[in-house]
């Protein structure tokens, strides 16, 4: 049985009707189970472009997915408590999940891998995740593999199991030992520098981060993410309209989607090479990178 697609929307009814209709135009698309989770507005004059969002489903409703259901929140919840809330919901009842946010246009053989890699990695248990995004990069020349094994998760499109995502830790109690300790710091940013910062931020309550606690997860338990060595994944939401996103990204972000139709799927490790080229786009300087540890120190602790 193919993988239950999640999706999460809040109020970009333009962002989510593209990624909707590209998800249509998967070769999967009519066996596989839609839920577009919709987080509520944040104050009245939101409640416009809640209802936009929901009535931009209705084209969908009919002949387009197995089925798709729309969970709608009367409350805004954050984009953290809903994307853990909204995985856990579904991952509790199918043992698995792809997941994609309103601003992601997939390729058409986007489920195709997604479910692949699931069965193929399903039993790895050093796999924690599978990413359809694939950051700009050049591969080694003699790196053949289609796939390639990552320790930072794919945010806006991605997949995991149950007994993987059970064994998160969302509260505080992985933080503590992690603020102040060197080494942690600095082996939890090899994949990417901004990392470390970006855990205090959450912690503090200055983002509202999901990602960064998998990642924290997902190095703690010396595990990796999946992803293919061409995107399967647009990104359009680097406009400036989604929560953690800014048309300065952009740049760094942008990639042609692939047209690979087929993968071979094996185990992969992490390659230091793969790692430099990588994190480039996840680069911050050092000057930002105090600034932002030292106005953590003084930040009043999230609640």
């Amino acid at each position: 049985m193919y993988a239950p697609v999640v999706v999460f929307a809040y109020n970009r009814a333009d962002h989510l009707e593209k990624t909707l209709t590209a998800l249509r135009n998967n070769t999967l698309a009519k066996e596989t189970e839609v839920y577009v989770f919709i987080d509520g507005p944040k104050t009245e004059k939101g409640a416009e472009a809640t209802k936009r969002v929901i009535e931009c489903i209705k084209p969908f409703e009919k002949d387009s997915f197995l089925s798709i259901s729309k969970i709608v929140s009367e409350k805004n919840k954050g984009l953290a408590t809903s994307v853990i809330g909204g995985v856990t919901n579904i991952i509790t009842t199918h043992g698995k999940v792809i997941v994609l946010e309103d601003d992601a246009v997939s390729s058409p053989y986007y489920l195709d891998f997604m479910n692949q890699a699931l069965d193929f990695y399903k039993d790895k248990s050093y796999v924690w995740s599978i990413g359809g995004f694939t950051v700009p990069m050049k591969l080694p020349e003699e790196y053949k593999k289609d796939v390639v094994a990552t320790q930072r998760v794919s945010s806006c499109a991605w997949a995991t199991w149950k007994d993987r995502w059970d064994k998160i830790d969302w509260s505080d109690e992985p933080y503590k030992g992690f603020r102040f300790s060197i080494g942690k710091r600095s082996k939890f940013n090899a994949w990417g520098n901004d990392r470390a910062g970006m855990y205090d931020d959450q912690m503090n309550g200055r983002i509202n981060s999901w990602a960064i606690r998998f990642d924290y997860a997902m190095f703690t338990n010396n595990a990796v993410n999946i992803i293919p060595r061409e995107t399967l994944i647009k990104n359009i939401g680097m406009d400036g309209s989604g929560t953690h996103s800014s048309e300065e990204s952009d740049s760094k972000y942008k990639s042609n989607l692939s047209k690979m139709e087929a993968w071979v799927m094996e185990e992969v490790s992490l390659i230091e090479d793969i790692r430099k080229e990588f994190c480039k786009p996840f680069h911050v300087s050092f000057f930002d990178r105090t600034k932002r540890f030292i106005g953590n120190l003084f930040y009043k602790k999230r609640k």
